[in-house]
């Protein structure tokens, strides 16, 4: 199975290149990348960042930037990868531009999609907050849990993967973090919610629940790690985030309740090693 990469890149110089490099080390070789350039100076001006998507491209992997101007928000920048992406791989990998892939992260998530899931993601620690094993016993059975009262109001939201697990546990879960690999008819079926606030404050929730409503099972391995960056520079841009974070919540716990309500609870799946 071949995998098509998106990146969508807004405003950040090195942190590219880190992942780029992270993605010419991976032991599963098999991909392609999409790149959309939102920066106010095009990443071709990026005498590092180029050279090595040039080495890339030297390494039988096919690599196509689009220059996006007119920028409207990580969640529209989701969608038009999906749009315009015309390798027509199997699989999509969407990929934050402040990461750094593990060299078997793309090799664990196929090993997930090949267990009968749709969606495959690991974990994302914060690489400026170092994090100790967790009693991985403990933690998988509240796997980003959600729950609903009787009233179909949101009472339980939780999403623990981004902690730094260590065991290598395929679990199914209500939502993936980050960072995930999917069939593309998936991607193509599916797609971010267009309300949310330009800093996209809960679109990976709004796209899990869609798809998991749609009949589509997530898979988390456990031991799939993508280390974040936590750049500023590219992260919060607007003087009033921590309100735009309130306002998304506000709108997906509204969205939430409206969906069970027409479509029925989520899949109860039971965590457990496979």
């Amino acid at each position: 199975m071949r995998i098509t990469i998106h990146v969508g890149i807004r405003e950040r110089a090195a942190e590219p290149a880190l992942l780029f490099q992270s993605l010419r080390t991976q032991t599963y070789k098999k991909w392609d990348l999409v790149i959309l350039d939102s920066n106010s100076q095009p990443i071709e001006n990026n005498h590092f960042v180029m050279c090595i998507v040039n080495r890339i491209k030297l390494e039988n992997h096919y690599v196509n930037i689009i220059r996006d101007d007119n920028p409207k928000g990580v969640c529209s920048a989701r969608n038009q990868l999906v749009t315009e992406d015309y390798f027509n791989n199997e699989l999509i990998c969407r990929l934050d531009d402040d990461v750094v892939l593990e060299t078997d992260y793309l090799g664990k998530l196929i090993n997930v999609i090949k267990k009968g899931y749709d969606i495959a993601s690991g974990i994302t620690p914060l690489m400026t907050i170092p994090e100790f094993k967790r009693n991985i016993n403990k933690v998988l059975p509240i796997m980003n849990l959600k729950e609903f009262d009787k009233k179909n109001n949101l009472v339980k939201n939780i999403d623990d993967c981004g902690m730094a697990y260590t065991d290598n546990i395929i679990a199914p879960a209500h939502e993936f973090r980050s960072n995930a690999l999917m069939k593309r008819k998936v991607a193509r079926k599916i797609k971010y919610e267009k309300n949310l606030s330009d800093s996209g404050f809960r679109e990976e929730a709004f796209f899990s629940l869609r798809a998991l409503w749609h009949g589509y099972k997530i898979g988390i391995d456990t031991s799939a790690i993508a280390y974040h960056i936590q750049c500023p520079i590219g992260g919060v841009r607007a003087i009033n985030y921590q309100e735009k974070i309130i306002s998304d919540d506000k709108y997906f716990t509204k969205w939430a309740k409206k969906m069970r309500t027409k479509h029925g609870n989520l899949p109860n799946y039971r965590t457990k090693k496979d």
